[in-house]
């Protein structure tokens, strides 16, 4: 579902308050999500929360590769990439997608790059089980 905002200082704004009308605007059930999105956000503790499990994958990542002798990682908070040793990054994909039985979702924006996009309310547990997952797709190429 889409939501759309229009948010400026009132010296530089060419619209009255709810002068801008546009295809996502005033659609009352998508307010109402982004009313409930902003306050998860807002919560106290929330985004502290984020940076800490954006850096326990970030040393995750760092361990496994330094165990595959990979070439490290980058990124900032939870969205960040695992740097291999070679341009098997698809091939990654593609064995992951096909775990039985669930499955492991990630995205090699570059053949030598797995990226990983977790959602802001990931467990320590999620993340875990990530890596584990991860590993055996590694051992099986």
């Amino acid at each position: 579902m889409s939501l759309a905002a229009l948010l400026s200082k009132a010296d530089v704004a060419c619209f009255d308050a709810g002068g801008q009308g546009g295809t996502y605007n005033g659609n009352l059930l998508m307010t109402a999500v982004g009313y409930s999105v902003i306050s998860q956000l807002t919560a106290p503790g929330f985004l502290e929360g984020v940076r800490e499990k954006g850096e326990y994958l970030k040393q995750e990542l760092l361990k496994l590769s330094a165990e595959r002798s990979f070439k490290g990682e980058r990124g900032e908070g939870l969205l960040r990439a695992l740097l291999l040793d070679s341009d098997k990054g698809p091939q990654i994909v593609e064995k992951a997608r096909l775990m039985q039985p669930d499955g492991l979702l990630v995205n090699a924006a570059r053949p030598n790059l797995l990226r990983f996009m977790p959602a802001l309310n990931v467990t320590r547990d999620e993340i875990d089980l990530t890596m584990k997952m991860l590993r055996s797709v590694l051992d099986s190429l």
